[in-house]
Parts: structure tokens; sequence; C-alpha cells
């Protein structure tokens, strides 16, 4: 008689909810891994700086002098965005290409990343390049102090 009158219980209306958070946390972990690889451009040492953050122009381009080691010397080697430019004549192929995307892009931004010990000429040189290729909207890129 007593397995008569037991109530009975019904039955579990709850989700288990303990694999989802666990794929969660996994994307999540890969995600905080990666963001900082996901920075695009050229690796670049850049100067510090105490200067607010500008607006940024849609789509600027990037033109980053980098140091590199050849033969136990230090050369200067430019990259516009992460395509590089001839080694006999980077000046010359950095006006032309420049002006082919001044050509498709009338309105283009341009951001100078120079490593901190990239010689001073250079960087003036390249600041006449952007210049005579038409490009009035520039920028500096250094790191916050």
């Amino acid at each position: 008689m007593s397995l008569l009158l037991q109530r009975r219980q019904s039955p579990r209306a709850d989700i288990n909810v303990t694999s989802l958070v666990d794929v969660t946390m996994t994307v999540l972990i890969v995600f905080i891994l990666i963001a900082p690889i996901i920075e695009q451009g050229i690796d670049v040492d850049l100067p510090k700086a105490s200067a607010t953050r500008l607006e940024q122009v849609e789509d600027p381009v990037t033109v980053s002098l980098h140091g590199v080691m050849e033969k136990g010397q230090k050369k200067g080697v430019i990259f516009v965005n992460e395509r590089r430019m001839d080694r006999s004549r980077p000046y010359e192929a950095l006006g032309e290409t420049l002006t082919e995307i001044k050509n498709k892009q009338p309105k283009v931004a341009v951001i100078i990343r120079a490593d901190k010990d990239f010689k001073y000429a250079a960087v003036i040189k390249v600041l006449d390049v952007v210049r005579g290729a038409g490009i009035t909207t520039l920028s500096l890129a250094t790191q916050a102090e």
C-alpha cells in the first residue's frame, strides 16, 4: 500500500547548460589569445608620444618604415600596407604606388609608421613622396605613453 500512496515525481523541465558554458568559455579564450595577433601591418617599434586618438578616415593606407638586419647591417625597408617596395628604388616605387592609390581613391589618407630608430632623413623623404603623390591627409603613428 505504501507504493500506491507515494506521489509520482513530475519530469524535470530544466536544461543542462554545462556544455554550453564550456564551449562559450573556450571560444572566449581563443579570441582573447588571438586578438593581439590580428592587428594589421608590419611590426614597427613606434616612438612614444602623448597624443589623443584622431578620427580615422575610411580605409587609410599605411606606409611602414621598418629596419631589418641583412648581412650584419641594419637596412631600411618601405612597405605600403603589407606590400614591400622595390629595394633598388624604394622612393620611386612608393611614389608610383601612392599615385595609383590616389587615382583610385581621391580622399585617401596615409598613416606613416616608422621604427623609432629609423633615420629622420628617410621619414622626411617619405613625407615628400606622399605630398608629391597629391595626398594631403596624413598622420604619423606613435605609441601612447
